[in-house]
């Protein structure tokens, strides 16, 4: 019972260091975006002329060695105290929480069902459909893809499929596949939901700021699907999937 016990462990702490790569992406891709546009913000910022001045006026009132000390002792205790927040922060983000931008999967039932097995967590990054996914089988994939798109990363983790789709505009799209009955948790709080149509059968879609959200599914598997681009070209593609 302990091997079995020792092993389920293992497997448990395999498939959650898989997934909080995954987490840690997501939130250096939010990172990454913020710092773009904090850098266009901070070179809109114009530096007066003066400020060389008042600062060499600041320097020359500093009298003696004692007083310069005292100044470079208190710049260092500022610099290091910025550093503790900056260290700080950037952990905060990393660790913040298991809810990343597209969806977040209901952890519990998924580590403490009992599964006789636990297949393994695959991670990729590639931007080439067939090296990404040549491993899969029964999966339904878009035939229509905006042009300029392409797979940036596709996982498979207990039978939940994800694939991102993305092009140089920053616009993007996580499709995810998982068998009916999968008890899955999309960040929908606060979005307007409507019901419309793919394929002639209901579907509900939400806007959320910048966002929508599709969700539908067929006999076999349902289908989430969230993107910037608008609702007319998310229904396409939703309904143009193929099975493979």
């Amino acid at each position: 019972m302990k091997i079995q016990k020792s092993r389920k462990e293992e497997r448990l702490n395999k498939l959650m260091t898989a997934f909080y790569d995954y987490i840690g992406e997501c939130h250096i891709d939010n990172i990454c975006a913020e710092t773009e546009n904090l850098k266009e913000e901070i070179d809109k910022i114009e530096i007066p002329e003066t400020l060389d001045e008042r600062v060499y006026r600041y320097i020359n009132s500093v009298k003696g060695r004692k007083s310069r000390q005292r100044f470079i002792a208190k710049f260092r205790n500022t610099s290091s105290r910025v550093a503790v927040i900056l260290l700080a922060l950037l952990f905060s983000l990393i660790t913040l929480t298991l809810s990343v931008e597209a969806f977040r999967v209901h952890i519990y039932n998924l580590f403490f069902t009992d599964h006789k097995e636990f297949s393994n967590a695959k991670t990729m990054e590639i931007s080439d459909e067939n090296n990404a996914i040549s491993g899969w089988s029964d999966y339904y994939f878009p035939a229509y893809i905006p042009e300029g798109f392409y797979i940036k990363s596709a996982r498979e983790i207990e039978g939940i499929r994800v694939i991102k789709f993305v092009n140089d505009d920053n616009e993007y799209i996580y499709f995810i596949q998982t068998p009916n009955g999968t008890e899955m948790s999309l960040d929908t709080e606060s979005g307007e939901k409507r019901e419309v149509k793919v394929n002639d059968k209901k579907a509900l879609l939400t806007q959320k700021g910048d966002k929508n959200i599709l969700i539908w599914n067929n006999e076999e598997f349902s289908f989430h699907m969230t993107s910037n681009l608008d609702e007319k070209k998310l229904i396409f593609i939703a309904e143009s999937l193929e099975k493979k």
